[in-house]
């Protein structure tokens, strides 16, 4: 996958996101793609959403925005969405907001970090695997295939750079990979949370979450924002509730 990550932040120097590039292309190759199958080769751009056409390569797979602001008059999610279905139709996409972020405390590395697993996990936002209901062990729910939700706030650091954990194979009840629930090692039973993560499944219809014990009511808002622009929202897009 030819994966374009695109910088349109006025504060993030390109210099900075190509670091924050680099060390992504590394755990995606040196660590996701051994666990998961799949990689990408990431390239960083740097464009303008105002203009009429972006430097962005035809034959790119996927692309990910890197904004300032999700309400920004010029290059909120709002333009950034009209901007992509006019430019890059049929491709998965997401955004990572500055302000979203912080609001969330969370450097923007790891978010970017974060979106880039998930799209290569499932690029188009409608995996699902089959696993025990959280209120009955003896019924089964959709969880959804997010690798990166269940360890929301775990982190490592590649060349300096934060990054964020993810979930391995096992996790999902899956054959393969390194037989770890996660990459840190970390305690983590499958089809369950860290304590700064979440976790997403589908029963009749809805989405329900799962909040980890140190999830805190700010932590919750900023996701619910979160989750009405990245890509995931494609995925809520299609339940009823």
């Amino acid at each position: 996958m030819k994966l374009v990550v695109a910088n349109v932040s006025t504060q993030i120097p390109h210099a900075a996101f190509r670091a924050a590039i680099r060390a992504i292309q590394k755990q995606v190759t040196n660590h996701f793609k051994p666990e998961w199958g799949c990689g990408a080769q990431l390239k960083p751009i740097a464009i303008s959403l105002g203009a009429r056409k972006a430097p962005i390569q035809k034959n790119a797979d996927a692309i990910l925005y890197l904004g300032d602001s999700s309400s920004d008059s010029t290059i909120g999610v709002k333009d950034a969405y009209g901007y992509h279905a006019a430019n890059n139709k049929g491709i998965p996409y997401g955004f990572v907001y500055l302000d979203i972020c912080a609001s969330s405390k969370e450097s923007w590395t790891c978010t970017l970090s974060h979106e880039v697993l998930e799209l290569l996990g499932d690029p188009d936002a409608v995996l699902t695997v089959t696993g025990p209901s959280p209120k009955d062990d003896a019924a089964t729910v959709y969880y959804d295939l997010e690798v990166c939700d269940p360890t929301q706030g775990d982190t490592y650091k590649i060349d300096g750079i934060v990054v964020s954990n993810f979930v391995g194979r096992r996790y999902f009840g899956m054959s393969g990979g390194s037989g770890r629930t996660n990459h840190l090692n970390r305690r983590l039973r499958p089809f369950g949370v860290r304590p700064g993560g979440y976790l997403q499944y589908e029963l009749s219809g809805k989405a329900h979450l799962i909040y980890g014990s140190r999830v805190t009511e700010k932590h919750k808002a900023a996701k619910k924002k979160l989750e009405r622009i990245r890509r995931n929202a494609r995925r809520e897009g299609r339940l009823s509730g």
